[in-house]
């Protein structure tokens, strides 16, 4: 809630100083300031060698990557964001599947011919399944009973019994199926992007038998389906464009220009964004799905490859081929000043924003400012609540550019829960000072609350 006092006016200016607290469940429809970040890599994970490959647990806990060049698989805790463990495969790992109980992991190898079986309490390769030639990815349906490989070399897609461990079906499709299959939320059917014809095979998985083929772009690798099952969104490296298709109609409904050599793509759980790999970029574009345009796009590390985004969709994690590394990217709730409070207006902006499910301690604070007077200086700190408390961290302290703006991001150290003030303190050329203080309630995960001010300061 905003609280607006009334402006006062001395020597016939005004400057409005914004501090506005939202750490909250509840996204505001706001203007962002331009230097409210939206997203933000908040960590680096050093795994093996060429990772491709990548795939979230269905609680969240866990990532896996499949690294090329190590014949490794390595376990992420997306808690702390560090590898576990390291689990040793076939040769070549590609692609890496996690079965829905998360009991599963299926990970291609693409010069052994077979997919490795991981038990994911163990971490221990429990079976290898021989497959077709130079299998490359994989999925498994919605019930957990089948999984789907798309074998490059042989042009064709093994199904597998995820009870038995064999092969039960294997299924034509087009030139070079070097893409993951994905399967749609019914389960009903699954989509192949076949690299070397630029079209994408349907799949009746009943009767496993390819229903139709749809024309794409040029080279098409990735695909990924929404929660909805409405929608297919396929990369093609060779256009540099992303196609959706109308699962309905098989059709192809617009293209999407997105970075340089796109590979991964990646539908977020509430179906609002793709998040697709642009290899030569080194970014991940981020597609609004209601309006199929770039609504911003991600510097990550080198050659991004895959992406998986985390079930309660707070997080996503891209594998870097050249850098043999993890991005991970935070999906943050937006939560910004308001429009009233910034439009055209002098003054200094403050967000504390957490995304959903994440504990407030954990949350990001962005701070900038725009047109304020030269040569001012800022201080922001976290106190406790009372007087006489003393001051638990600086976040920031600066000078302010000499363009009258400025913007950084910063995090809340890590607090028990309680009740603390989040304060800005400005210091003038002239040497007049203003402050302004909102308090934050912290609790566990899950557990926020949003507070905000518009206080005009008089300089």
């Amino acid at each position: 809630m905003l609280l607006r006092p009334a402006v006062v006016v001395i020597r016939r200016v005004v400057v409005a100083l914004v501090l506005s607290v939202f750490v909250g469940v509840t996204a505001i429809a706001q203007a962002t300031p331009a230097w409210a970040a939206q997203y933000d890599v908040t960590a680096t994970i050093t795994v093996g060698s060429k990772p491709r490959g990548v795939a979230v647990s269905p609680d969240g806990t866990t990532a896996y990557v499949a690294n090329s060049f190590s014949n490794t698989v390595s376990v992420i805790n997306t808690t702390t964001n560090t590898v576990t463990t390291t689990i040793t495969v076939g040769t070549r790992p590609r692609g890496v599947a996690v079965s829905p109980d998360g009991t599963t992991a299926y990970v291609t190898n693409n010069t052994a011919n077979t997919v490795s079986v991981i038990n994911t309490t163990t971490n221990a390769v429990t079976a290898t399944i021989t497959v077709g030639t130079s299998p490359y990815g994989v999925a498994v349906s919605p019930d957990g009973t089948e999984a789907y490989v798309t074998n490059t070399g042989s042009n064709n897609v093994s199904v597998i019994n995820t009870t038995t461990n064999a092969v039960d079906a294997t299924i034509t499709v087009g030139a070079s199926p070097r893409g993951a299959a994905a399967v749609s939320p019914d389960g009903t059917a699954a989509y192949v992007t076949n690299y070397s014809s630029n079209n994408v095979s349907v799949i009746n998985t009943t009767t496993n038998t390819v229903t139709t083929t749809i024309t794409v772009g040029t080279r098409p690798r990735g695909v990924a389906v929404t929660p909805d099952g409405t929608k297919a969104y396929v990369t093609n490296i060779g256009s540099n464009n992303v196609s959706v298709i109308n699962t309905t109609t098989n059709t192809v409904t617009t293209a999407i220009t997105v970075g340089t050599d796109p590979l991964g793509v990646a539908v977020t759980p509430d179906g609002t964004k793709a998040y697709v790999t642009n290899y030569a970029d080194g970014t991940v574009s981020v597609i609004n799905t209601t309006t199929n345009a770039v609504d911003a796009t991600i510097t990550v590390g080198t050659a991004p490859y895959a992406v998986a985004v985390t079930p309660d969709g707070t997080k996503a994690y891209v594998t870097n081929y050249a850098g043999d590394d993890v991005s991970v990217i935070e999906l943050r709730a937006t939560a910004t000043a308001t429009a009233s409070a910034d439009a055209g207006v002098p003054g200094i902006f403050l967000t504390v924003a957490g995304p959903v499910g994440r504990s407030a301690s954990e949350a990001p604070v962005y701070y900038g400012a725009d047109r304020v007077a030269v040569t001012s200086t800022y201080l922001l700190t976290v106190t406790g609540v009372s007087n006489v408390a003393p001051m638990i961290t600086t976040l920031a302290e600066g000078t302010i550019d000499a363009d009258g703006s400025f913007s950084s991001m910063t995090r809340l150290p890590v607090l028990t829960p309680g009740v603390y003030n989040v304060r800005l303190v400005g210091t003038h050329v002239n040497g007049s000072t203003l402050q302004l203080t909102s308090q934050v309630t912290i609790g566990g995960v899950g557990e926020f609350t949003s507070i905000g001010a518009n206080i005009p300061v008089i300089k």
